[in-house]
């Protein structure tokens, strides 16, 4: 109401007025107070939640810390020295900044203040040169090039390298970043650690009973003032999926892991709290022995005929429910790394006819196709299989052990198709270098532009440069020397209760982190 109209008003008019005035402000305020009190976390609780499926090996120490399910149970209660953001980039956490020096060979972390251990023990230069020792005493993966690590000061590291490596500081998001007490582990031993986590995490561990569950309770010294608002944290071990999400609807859990593309439709409807992330990095699909001469994956003409053969679109959405991404390179959308210049490989059964028989084989050939004997990971694969053999290319399915698979990959050579894996660390740079550009899937070819690609990437000295020379590798690997047969970019999932918050499953490609200290109940 304006002040000229307020004029002409009579005073008792004006009275009841500016009561009714009072009262819209008062009933604002209390509105907005009411969504603030209802915004804010709630201490106390038990969050309950399912992983894998299955027990974690080792929880509590790094070096044989290299499972998904061990790094979900670990991340409780040990943290990282740098965390990854919703892109995979790499940001500081308990080191607080982190200085890359290309021609230098080397990396100075600058460490958080006044951490402790939940020994009481302090975080400091020598407890993070304790830990990245072990990992390159045990040779874990993303410590080949370490040299030797200096201590500055009471928190300043400094990581020699024996050449320059950019890949480094986001392997420090992983196995080799997590740190533990060494006075912990010079008092009781490694068989003990491994099941008695004691890092600088917002839970301490409580108990483990093998196969039943893992326990955590609050940490009262955390670094973040405040946190956790969680009491207790359980991870509950159900192997049996239909047990799972049984238990799961009967709320005997808060947070379950471990459900198929085909359960989240129903479960959005029903208002569950959905979370979707990319793991990692890389795509599933198809490696043909490339590098056989004597084999008709030798021709380009081939491999891309095999690509153009395969819906993957359809493979998707038959068999994911459309919750997986169909891959048109070695990794998703959205990561730093996707080359939005590819071109790829549609779906064109009459192209992949024509490529075939420019390549000399009008009639199709006989070929092998290596499969895990798992049937609900083979799908994908078996559908694959039959868009193949429409086109020509018989592939016959032989099943193997994953450890017989692995020995294939790392190492072995094969002939025909291999089917590949992705890697749980979001910088594609580091699962390429590991993976498909030396040592490993010996049958596939490496052409010299390639692999040159891998090592400006690697030997990048800032990151606008790492990621030029990241999708340059995905151009020349797909549209180029079609090296892989892609068929999709998976999806994990995180199905809550309605009443829990801020759990941080599945908010970034770094599988093994997520946010306890933030995770609350509204109940």
């Amino acid at each position: 109401m304006k002040k000229g109209q307020m004029k002409n008003l009579k005073p008792v008019t004006m009275i009841v007025v500016v009561a009714l005035l009072l009262a819209a402000a008062l009933l604002s305020n209390y509105a907005q107070a009411q969504t603030t009190t209802q915004q804010r976390p709630r201490y106390g609780g038990t969050l309950r939640i399912c992983n894998l499926g299955a027990d974690g090996i080792s929880v509590g120490y790094p070096p044989k810390l290299l499972r998904a399910q061990s790094n979900r149970i670990a991340g409780a209660a040990i943290e990282t020295l740098i965390h990854s953001d919703k892109t995979g980039k790499p940001v500081p956490w308990l080191a607080t900044g982190f200085k890359e020096d290309a021609k230098a060979k080397s990396i100075t972390l600058t460490l958080r203040k006044g951490v402790k251990f939940h020994d009481g023990t302090d975080f400091n230069a020598e407890a993070v040169k304790w830990n990245l020792s072990q990992c390159m005493s045990a040779k874990n993966p993303g410590t080949e090039k370490f040299k030797s690590i200096d201590m500055i000061d009471d928190y300043t590291v400094r990581i020699n390298l024996t050449e320059w490596d950019s890949t480094v500081i986001n392997n420090l998001t992983q196995t080799i970043g997590l740190m533990i007490s060494p006075t912990a582990y010079n008092k009781n031993g490694e068989a003990w650690c491994a099941s008695h986590p004691v890092g600088t995490g917002p839970f301490q561990f409580v108990s483990w009973q093998k196969d039943v569950r893992w326990t955590f309770s609050k940490f009262d010294g955390y670094w973040q003032k405040g946190k956790p608002y969680l009491d207790r944290i359980e991870f509950i071990i159900i192997t049996d999926s239909v047990t799972q999400e049984l238990s799961f609807r009967a709320k005997e859990l808060d947070l379950w892991l471990t459900m198929t593309p085909k359960a989240i439709p129903a479960l959005e409807k029903e208002s569950y709290g959905i979370t979707r992330g990319k793991p990692g990095s890389g795509a599933y699909g198809l490696i043909p022995d490339s590098a056989n001469p004597k084999s008709p994956w030798a021709d380009v003409r081939v491999r891309q005929a095999a690509q153009y053969a395969m819906d993957t679109e359809a493979i998707v959405k038959g068999l994911f429910f459309g919750e997986h991404e169909p891959a048109n390179q070695y990794i998703y959308k959205r990561h730093w790394g996707y080359n939005p210049s590819v071109v790829g490989y549609p779906y064109h059964p009459t192209k992949a006819k024509q490529l075939l028989s420019e390549a000399g084989y009008p009639n199709g050939f006989k070929t092998k196709l290596f499969c895990i004997s798992d049937p609900e990971i083979n799908k994908p694969y078996i559908a694959a299989q039959g868009y193949l053999k429409a086109v020509g290319i018989d592939a016959e399915v032989e099943l193997f052990q994953q450890g017989k698979l692995v020995e294939l990959a790392y190492g072995g050579k094969w002939e025909g198709l291999l089917v590949n894996s992705i890697s749980p660390n979001p910088d594609v740079v580091a699962t390429l270098a590991t993976k498909y550009s030396g040592d490993n899937y010996k049958s596939m070819l490496l052409p010299d532009d390639y692999l040159k690609a891998i090592q400006n990437a690697i030997i990048a000295p800032d990151f606008e440069m790492k990621q030029k020379w990241t999708q340059e590798v995905m151009k020349l690997m797909v549209d180029k020397y079609c090296l892989q047969m892609m068929i999709y970019s998976p999806t994990d999932f995180a199905v809550a209760q309605t009443y829990v918050r801020n759990h941080g499953f599945n908010e970034t490609p770094n599988t093994g982190l997520w946010t306890p200290e933030d995770a609350w109940m509204d109940r």
